[in-house]
């Protein structure tokens, strides 16, 4: 069995014409479906936890090959895909996770997003109900 490492817990009002905040207080973001100045979207969210967590589980394979002190950076572009308002069932997500890693090729980087997809819990959790991609950054 796993060891509990955090609980993260977040309460919407309103939707996405709403605001998002934590439990304590320290997290607050005002969330819209237009752009609105000061304002974000789930999908914005979603992708700025994705990055982040990738970001964080591509370090096992990168210390493992000697690679763990190289600059680094994820991107995750989150697109939203629907037929609004006549069919909702049309919701859907796609991501694309774009790395850049110091020093290392274009080809080797997407190995390295590739393999990371089976360490990453954001990857996990989406599994074969997201399509992902994977891209080097230029």
């Amino acid at each position: 069995m796993s060891n509990k490492m955090s609980v993260s817990t977040v309460i919407n009002e309103g939707g996405r014409e709403g605001v998002s905040r934590s439990l304590d207080g320290d997290f607050e973001v005002k969330t819209s479906g237009t752009n609105k100045k000061g304002y974000t979207n789930p999908e914005e969210l979603f992708a700025a936890g994705f990055s982040a967590c990738f970001n964080g589980a591509i370090q096992f394979p990168l210390d493992r090959d000697g690679l763990g002190d190289r600059d680094r950076s994820i991107r995750a572009e989150v697109t939203l895909y629907g037929d609004l308002p006549d069919d909702h069932t049309t919701l859907h997500l796609e991501v694309t996770i774009i790395g850049k890693i110091d020093g290392v090729s274009k080809e080797d980087t997407v190995k390295y997003l590739q393999e990371t997809d089976s360490i990453c819990p954001y990857s996990k959790a989406v599994n074969g109900n997201i399509d992902v991609k994977y891209e080097a950054a230029e």
